[in-house]
């Protein structure tokens, strides 16, 4: 396993990749402070060292918050180090202005996961005349009950042609639970490979799933799936939605759609209520209310929507262009005066 610990060149930096590997429910119970301690072992540094050096915690491809780090800075802060000290880089979307330690929020951080939009371009595609075959696009690779409940929602509102929705097959949730919940609907496509073939999944050298003009995209955060990240994180499924010139409606964490705004993307207010979901606290209630708005805006002839406001939807493709040229560089820079500054 990579160690999660590693000293910078100069020596008085410690980097700390405290997410990899580790379940995110981890975070928030006894199990984080012994990690923390098999860490320090196996990087050999002694506790009485911590205040010796700076520490950067660099939350990279997940979305751990300031929530799961409290732990983690109070052990850092029992054993002496000061606050200024302890710097965080989360890649979810967090009020860094009310924390005790220093710390950056780069929230549309996860557009370069899996390089998938460099495999996008290479094959130019004609996305005003591409055939729209389906009304509804909804990628699930990784099962879980809240998946698999709204999938079984989406079959029982929609024909199942209509519909382009993959489902994975292993995960922490029984896969025969999950079969009995889908139960009588036809079970989604399966779209699952083994773990270390992961990057593959955002290569795809064909344009089905593009082919519908709405993407019902779940995010990663969950309010109910166990050992998922709570947070609202943005991940490269939202981007993808945009980039593919699709009207995006979510299910994720509330606030997510007025964060998803706040970058400057067109959401479509107009034709989805103000994604008036996005406020509603109980997961099955908002579930239930995407799936609903899902299936009004459906019904009607999404082909000639698309058409009507194409220019908007291609002014979000251009600015995922515009992020994917522009954001490295901004966060890299962001970064260093993390790492470097006084």
């Amino acid at each position: 396993m990579i160690p999660r610990i590693r000293r910078s060149d100069c020596g008085s930096i410690i980097f700390y990749d405290i997410w990899r590997n580790f379940p995110a429910e981890d975070f928030t119970n006894d199990r984080v402070t012994s990690c923390i301690l098999e860490d320090f072992d196996q990087a050999q540094i002694d506790l009485s060292e911590t205040k010796n050096y700076r520490w950067i915690f660099d939350l990279k491809p997940e979305g751990v918050s300031s929530i799961d780090m409290a732990g983690v800075f109070d052990f850092f802060h029992n054993e002496g180090l000061s606050a200024d000290q302890f710097r965080v880089a989360f890649s979810c979307v967090e009020d860094v202005s009310n924390l005790p330690y220093p710390a950056i929020s780069l929230p549309d951080r996860l557009i370069y996961n899996g390089n998938w939009w460099m495999h996008l371009e290479h094959y130019k595609i004609d996305w005003a005349n591409l055939p729209m075959t389906h009304k509804l696009t909804c990628l699930m690779r990784r099962p879980s009950v809240s998946r698999g409940t709204l999938a079984k929602r989406l079959l029982g509102k929609f024909d199942v042609n209509d519909l382009m929705m993959t489902f994975g097959t292993s995960g922490s949730d029984s896969t025969e639970d999950i079969r009995r919940m889908i139960w009588p609907q036809p079970y989604p496509m399966i779209v699952d490979r083994p773990m270390a073939d992961q990057v593959f999944q955002h290569r795809i050298d064909h344009d089905f799933f593009y082919r519908a003009p709405v993407n019902l995209v779940v995010e990663s955060s969950s309010q109910t799936d166990p050992n998922v990240w709570r947070s609202i994180f943005i991940t490269e499924k939202t981007f993808k939605a945009l980039a593919w010139h699709q009207f995006p409606i979510w299910y994720a964490v509330p606030g997510l759609v007025r964060e998803v705004r706040k970058l400057g993307f067109d959401v479509f207010d107009d034709l989805f209520d103000d994604h008036d979901y996005d406020t509603i606290q109980d997961p099955w209630v908002r579930m239930t209310q995407v799936v609903l708005l899902a299936k009004r805006f459906c019904d009607q002839d999404t082909v000639a929507l698309r058409r009507q406001h194409w220019s908007r939807l291609a002014k979000n493709a251009d600015l995922i262009r515009e992020i994917h040229t522009t954001a490295i560089t901004r966060h890299t820079e962001t970064l260093e005066r993390l790492i470097y500054g006084t």
